[in-house]
């Protein structure tokens, strides 16, 4: 499949079929969802809508299939034009829309000079958030009753984007949504600990070899991902040096997961995992579960145990029991 765009000429000879597309089709999930009348988009091709130094419009055709919809770039005098992405309703629900939105994108890049493309639909379009998310955007904003719905309360307008770097090399770069820190940075000793300053993706990996963890190391791009997407982060450095790292997972009502803990070996035995392991569950004091799967050294049973974990098994007696699976 391939789609390609053509510049529209709304005052000229493509008057009559955007017309006629925008009188012939409802569009679900727009702030007008019924067909427009004549008149209104007369006045919007008229009061220059469609075409101006701020906007401008384009079919959207695919080799086989023909005219699709029609796209429309809005803001173009700012640093991130915005779209409003339109098919025609025979093209709907069949798998169009991200080709779609990867034509429009590389239109954009490549003839714009903007480092950002964005665009935001309704919370409840599940069609068109599916679609960011394969054409390679990522969710930025999420903003309350904020689009208009004739009639009825304000849904919630979601916001997606592009990087041109994104765009060039094909991968996402991971929105640190959890950047908050939790307590200002704080020196015990010589150790300096900062909460929610994700480390580098390189010294990451040089921490998580240090100390072994080669399922982390084997996926660098997967590892710095995961931990920007923690709920909690607490670093530990010595002199700038990247010594140690926790974090945790939760809801932040009824759970917390304790996930990584580790110290570099020449650091170790110096109290820097006890301060890591508080510092990271600091702020969830009120949260009952406190979880954590470690391996099976009697070091590291006597650690947690220092911190007021228990172990759970079914030979003590317990009333609960732990169960993880592993691919």
């Amino acid at each position: 499949m391939s789609i390609s765009l053509s510049r529209l000429d709304p005052d000229g000879a493509d008057r009559q079929s955007l017309i006629g597309f925008f009188t012939n089709n409802d569009f679900p999930f727009h702030v007008r969802s019924e067909q427009w009348p004549v008149s209104q988009v007369e006045e919007m091709i008229d009061s220059g809508a469609f075409r101006s130094d701020d906007n401008d419009t384009f079919w959207l055709h695919d080799d086989n299939l023909g005219t699709l919809g029609c796209v429309r770039l809005e803001d173009l005098a700012d640093d991130t034009p915005v779209f409003d992405l339109r098919l025609a309703t025979e093209y709907r629900g069949r798998g169009l829309g991200a080709s779609c939105l990867r034509a429009v994108t590389d239109h954009v890049f490549a003839t714009m000079n903007v480092d950002r493309f964005e665009g935001h639909t309704r919370d409840d379009n599940i069609a068109m958030r599916s679609t960011f998310l394969r054409a390679g955007w990522s969710k930025e904003a999420h903003y309350r009753r904020a689009w208009p719905v004739p009639g009825q309360t304000p849904k919630d307008s979601v916001a997606y984007a592009i990087l041109r770097e994104e765009w060039k090399f094909g991968a996402s770069v991971d929105v640190h949504w959890h950047d908050l820190p939790m307590f200002p940075p704080q020196i015990e000793e010589d150790v300096e600990y900062t909460s929610n300053s994700v480390p580098e993706a390189g010294e990451l990996l040089e921490l998580y070899r240090a100390v072994g963890w080669t399922a982390y190391t084997r996926d660098p791009a997967s590892l710095h991902s995961s931990v920007m997407s923690s709920t909690h982060v607490v670093s530990a450095r010595r002199d700038g040096e990247l010594i140690g790292l926790a974090r945790a997972v939760s809801d932040f009502g009824s759970i917390v997961y304790l996930q990584d803990v580790l110290v570099r070996p020449d650091h170790q035995t110096r109290g820097i995992g006890r301060e890591l392991v508080t510092s990271v569950l600091k702020s969830f004091v009120g949260v009952r579960q406190k979880v954590l799967l470690t391996d099976t050294g009697p070091g590291q049973k006597r650690f947690y145990q220092s911190l007021g974990f228990s172990e759970v098994s079914e030979s003590d007696g317990s009333e609960v029991r732990a169960f993880v699976k592993f691919r």
